[in-house]
């Protein structure tokens, strides 16, 4: 996905820091995140990791989001994607996105060591070690360039490591590791604690906007690693 994200992060104050590591389970599954907008909620994105056929990685993406005014929906934005991934490299993606009314896709096939992308923003070639705009693999910020979801476009990104942060967990703070993406249209801090993706923060209609995990179970690092 890649609307644009930042709010509800910093509010927990000296509270006491509660792990994920415990509830993390092996074997993939789903995550739901709620988003947050400027403080109001917007809506969900849902996330299925799981083991696919011969040793792959399926991955399965549901957003739904809406902003309203007054009680009038102003804005609504849907993206279903499925990815496939081995070997560290993206196999298959095909993503579908109605962004309150303009359609959007992405296809992508692995060709030799080439990714094949037919986009309604881009078609053409890129490196086989390219990634998508997906965040849930902390390998993801060891590549250079990265496949936007929506459009196909693919986005040169620089990462960095900008020091510890927290997040409102399920059961309390979340104490995460934080990183910068940044690129063409492209511009998160993305949060993440023993390996797991767990929030991103950015910018929606120039409000700030954050996800917000609904649990931090399943882990879905143990898939990737098996995938390899």
């Amino acid at each position: 996905m890649t609307p644009t994200r930042r709010s509800l992060i910093l509010g927990v104050g000296a509270a006491t820091l509660v792990s994920p590591f415990p509830l993390l389970a092996a074997g993939g599954g789903s995550r739901t995140f709620t988003v947050y907008r400027d403080g109001s909620e917007m809506g969900t994105h849902r996330i299925d990791v799981r083991p696919g056929a011969d040793g792959a990685a399926e991955v399965d993406i549901d957003i739904q989001l809406q902003v309203k005014i007054l009680g009038i929906t102003a804005y609504r934005y849907s993206m279903r994607n499925r990815e496939v991934w081995k070997g560290g490299r993206l196999v298959s993606m095909d993503s579908e996105t109605d962004d309150d009314g303009d359609a959007d896709f992405s296809r992508v096939r692995q060709v030799g060591d080439e990714l094949e992308i037919e986009g309604s923003m881009f078609s053409g070639r890129v490196p086989g070690d390219t990634v998508s705009t997906t965040y849930w693999s902390m390998d993801f910020l060891k590549r250079g360039i990265w496949i936007n979801t929506q459009t196909g476009v693919p986005i040169e990104v620089t990462t960095a490591a900008i020091g510890p942060g927290e997040i409102g967990g399920p059961n309390g703070p979340i104490a995460t590791e934080r990183w910068t993406a940044k690129g063409e249209k492209l511009d998160v801090i993305l949060h993440y604690a023993g390996g797991e993706w767990l929030s991103v923060e950015f910018t929606a209609g120039g409000e700030p906007a954050v996800y917000a995990p609904q649990s931090v179970a399943p882990a879905f690092a143990p898939v990737w690693t098996a995938s390899l």
